[in-house]
């Protein structure tokens, strides 16, 4: 039920035209039903497959694939992988002698802001090379892209899409009148979401200036070429993404592998 607890009470980080298909998968799980939803294969490894001179297959230059597919939550459940897991996963990969290096591969519209604390953290961990391959990252998709790569490369030039870089909270508005009882010990409880039911969001706003700041801080720490006027909610696709410098390059799988070894190199050169 993690995701639940999570669609009901997390802040998000998320690139959704219809925020209330979100309200109707909590709507299922509470009247006993469930997501019916295989989860997407997580980490898979690439690399060559050369002979051993024994008669057997040996697998060279191995490079991880770790996918975030799908909205982001802070924890794993029975449907879907959190970010407690795919940083977990990136941990194993890293420490595993015979990988050389990481692709993340994004297709996602965003998720729960609660799991950006830990791929803030995983970032300090890594010691081989990233490169993020994008068919989707928006909202956190793109801030975790950000932090962890050093090179966002599109997946196509067609369809694949960055941005949404920001903050925001919808809901939608009660048709009927809501009373709210509170002892004077309590004056503030809710108080910024019954404000804003009452024409008046500023405290919400306050509430959520913070985390998009960080976020837009995020964006041009790690890309320093980011122009100012990207970083207020738009997506891109890859052409207009590069020339804006939200992304590096367009390629696929196998251009992401031969960078990921190229950087790989490059390091044990400088070593």
């Amino acid at each position: 039920m993690n995701i639940l607890y999570e669609i009901l009470h997390g802040t998000w980080l998320l690139e959704s035209p219809d925020p209330q298909a979100y309200k109707k998968i909590a709507d299922n799980i509470l009247s006993g039903g469930s997501m019916n939803q295989e989860k997407a294969e997580c980490y898979t490894v690439l690399g060559r497959q050369t002979s051993d001179g024994k008669g057997g297959i040996k697998t060279e230059d191995q490079v991880s694939v770790i996918s975030m597919i799908g909205e982001m939550t802070k924890r794993s459940g029975m449907c879907n992988y959190g970010a407690d897991y795919i940083c977990q996963e990136f941990r194993k990969a890293d420490a595993n002698a015979e990988i050389k290096g990481h692709i993340a591969f994004f297709d996602g519209p965003g998720g729960n802001a609660d799991a950006m604390p830990l791929f803030l953290a995983l970032k300090s961990q890594l010691t081989k090379p990233v490169v993020a391959l994008v068919e989707r990252a928006c909202s956190l998709h793109y801030w975790t892209a950000c932090e962890l790569s050093d090179h966002i490369m599109m997946a196509n030039d067609l369809t694949a899409e960055v941005g949404s870089i920001g903050a925001q909270i919808m809901f939608e508005k009660p048709t009927n009148e809501i009373i709210v009882i509170r002892p004077k010990q309590s004056q503030d409880k809710n108080q910024d979401f019954l404000d804003a039911i009452n024409g008046k969001p500023e405290l919400l706003e306050a509430k959520l200036e913070p985390l998009a700041i960080a976020f837009q801080n995020g964006v041009k720490t790690n890309r320093p070429n980011v122009k100012e006027d990207t970083l207020h909610g738009k997506t891109y696709y890859a052409k207009e993404a590069i020339s804006l410098g939200l992304a590096d390059s367009i390629g696929d799988m196998q251009k992401a592998y031969n960078l990921v070894l190229t950087k790989a190199a490059l390091r044990n050169t400088k070593k």
